[in-house]
């Protein structure tokens, strides 16, 4: 039997969708790579917010000479890690996490892609460090999204806005966006116990092609005041 023109119509239309919806697959795939790879900041990052009035003596209390956890060499929150101008950050996508590296700190970062997984049920995204919470990523489009909860109370900035303080109610997501050889990062932090607004940090970076993460290798007598007291002055 021939195919009457309206079938062979229908059939040519569902050759050119599945054509068309694989070109947009690899294209997507494609942009989602532009993130793999080594980044610097390419300018300083913004930041708004507003504070409650919690948040507002939380910052007027806060001494960078003992209340910096650089001092010690632990890193406060990715967000500080970030706020770093010079050590660059690398990204490499997995079939199964997301792997972010940063030389600040010499921060190991992996954060799991597995459907429907909540944050809270994920491991702590650096093992040598749980008090930066625990993430979980996913895709929006070819926005690389990561979710995390179960920060440590303590301080949130200590560089970019000193004296940002953070609570456990705290959760924040990281939308990480390619542009070829550009990347931007936009940080969203919720905390309504210091924050009345959501906290928004947006970071700017330029893709290194030879770049690479070298050690850190941070010690206390050599970050903190107490051996050299005129970095104080």
């Amino acid at each position: 039997m021939r195919a009457g023109p309206v079938a062979v119509m229908n059939v040519a239309f569902a050759a050119f969708a599945l054509t068309m919806l694989a070109a947009a697959t690899a294209g997507a795939q494609g942009r989602r790579a532009e993130l793999n790879g080594v980044w610097i900041l390419a300018d300083t990052p913004t930041i708004e917010m507003t504070l409650t009035p919690a948040g507002e003596a939380a910052r007027a209390a806060y001494n960078y000479l003992t209340d910096d956890p650089g001092m010690q060499c632990i890193p406060a929150t990715i967000t500080r890690v970030m706020h770093t101008p010079s050590p660059p950050i690398e990204v490499r996508l997995r079939d199964t996490e997301v792997e972010i590296n940063y030389e600040f700190m010499d921060v190991r970062r992996r954060v799991p892609m597995a459907p429907g997984l909540a944050p809270a049920k994920a491991p702590p995204a650096v093992a040598k460090w749980p008090h930066l919470g625990r993430s979980a990523a996913h895709w929006d489009g070819d926005v690389l999204v990561i979710e995390t909860v179960d920060h440590r109370a303590g301080v949130l900035d200590t560089l970019g806005a000193p004296g940002l303080a953070q609570s456990v109610q705290m959760r924040t997501e990281e939308r990480f966006i390619p542009a070829g050889n550009r990347m931007r990062v936009v940080v969203t932090h919720y905390d309504p116990v210091y924050y009345a607004q959501p906290l928004v940090v947006t970071f700017r970076y330029l893709k290194l092609p030879d770049g690479e993460i070298l050690p850190w290798d941070c010690t206390p007598e050599k970050a903190n005041y107490v051996q050299f007291p005129e970095r104080g002055k």
